[in-house]
């Protein structure tokens, strides 16, 4: 009965997920979307490694579906299906030195599963979101000749990837794995000229459409070997192969005239109708991860990540991109395992933070260049399903993201993740 009743909530979740839209596009806005391919997603995809600071490269366990380190496959329990599911809450204040808004936004986060082949080889697939393309912004500006005029910068849409990844032991202390994506999805930019002072001047919108559908790869390693008094010690390398996207670009440019009085917007012409094969080149990465665990009582693991984005390019765009790196610890504490305690010594518990040197670099109206950071804390916890090794995650996270300095925009967030983890022996 118990059984049956977790596969109709499974079969219900991707009922639901299949539902919706491309959820990479349910982000909040974010100005610093404008750039590259968008607001690239955090590190960590699983609920519980984001209560960890997002501490993820040396992570593993029996019930764990951890598509950032694919060598961790290695590690699932051979008889075990399963499910993981992830939603996500986010509020965020945007704010300059003069300004400020709010907004928030709730949306699907990523679905996976996984399982074993045999008892040296594992499989896992799911769709999570890569990038997100969400701002609107609008700058006035001033011309003896024609006078007041305005440029609206608009972008919406996104990048989704499904993924298939496999992982193999090797001996008893190695692991590899590896992660195909296929990267689909579209955005929309749009830049706008109005002169509203004017009855003779015409305005002009430039749209720029991409499509990209895509393949990228991603390879793991994995050691890990206890070092006594029921300690183990695991070390993670990850790797991310430069590659670049297809894709296809549409660009239309036309000549407007809107209405003041019923703000209708009439196109005059098209002057330029293009569609081109576009590539854009997304860069290498690598990752090292630590992790120290004691008898599945305690676990504390750092990570240390970077990506080339200085070699980030696409045909016709040029972004003021530049390497970037992560730093994060994180912590985990199980009071206790056993089915006698209580269920709050069964529960575990997270926190962790994490540094992030982002890969926008812009020139502020004080004449200095700022690197767009991000940092956060986080705390999480598991709740344990009752006579099932399932269990609820829960993970919090308080941020900032930018800088109010040269007249940029600084976002501080509050963020909730919820997911649920299934586990079961399906394949006996």
């Amino acid at each position: 009965m118990r059984t049956t009743f977790l596969k109709s909530i499974l079969v219900a979740a991707l009922l639901v997920w299949l539902g919706t839209d491309v959820f990479a596009q349910a982000d909040a806005d974010s100005p610093y979307s404008l750039f590259g391919v968008g607001q690239v997603r955090d590190k960590s995809m699983n609920v519980r490694l984001k209560g960890m600071g997002g501490t993820c490269n040396a992570m593993f366990g029996v019930g764990m579906i951890n598509s950032e380190n694919p060598a961790s496959y290695a590690k699932i329990d051979s008889l075990a299906f399963l499910f993981d599911a992830g939603i996500y809450f986010k509020t965020s204040t945007f704010s300059t030195s003069s300004l400020s808004e709010r907004s928030a936004n709730a949306s699907f986060d990523y679905v996976a599963m996984a399982f074993g082949l045999t008892s040296w080889w594992k499989l896992a697939l799911g769709v999570q979101p890569f990038s997100t393309t969400a701002y609107t912004m609008i700058v006035d500006g001033n011309n003896p000749d024609v006078g007041s005029y305005a440029t609206r910068f608009k972008g919406t849409g996104g990048l989704n990837q499904a993924y298939v990844g496999t992982a193999f032991k090797l001996g008893k202390h190695f692991a590899i794995g590896a992660n195909a994506y296929y990267v689909f999805g579209n955005t929309q930019t749009e830049t706008t000229l109005y002169f509203p002072d004017s009855l003779y001047m015409i305005g002009t919108r430039r749209n720029l459409d991409l499509m990209v559908s895509s393949f990228m790869f991603d390879y793991g390693l994995l050691f890990d070997a206890n070092v006594g008094n029921d300690m183990k010690l695991s070390l993670g390398v990850t790797y991310t192969q430069p590659v670049r996207l297809r894709g296809k670009q549409t660009l239309f440019v036309r000549s407007i005239e809107a209405d003041d009085e019923t703000e209708i917007e009439y196109i005059i012409d098209t002057l330029v109708n293009k569609t081109t094969v576009t590539r854009t080149k997304m860069p290498q990465g690598v990752g090292i991860g630590i992790a120290l665990q004691k008898n599945e009582h305690w676990t504390i693991a750092a990570d240390f990540n970077w990506m080339q984005w200085s070699k980030f390019a696409r045909e016709g765009v040029t972004d003021p991109l530049q390497d970037s790196w992560s730093a994060s610890l994180g912590f985990e504490f199980t009071p206790s395992h056993s089915n006698i305690s209580g269920y709050f010594r069964k529960m575990s518990y997270r926190i962790g933070t994490y540094y992030y040197h982002g890969f926008i670099n812009l020139l502020g109206s004080d004449g200095e260049n700022h690197s767009i950071n991000k940092f956060g804390v986080n705390v999480g916890a598991s709740f344990p399903l009752p006579k099932t090794l399932s269990k609820i995650n829960l993970a919090l996270e308080v941020g900032q993201y930018g800088t109010r300095a040269g007249g940029l925009i600084q976002e501080r967030y509050f963020k909730v993740d919820l997911g649920v983890s299934v586990f079961e022996h399906w394949l006996i």
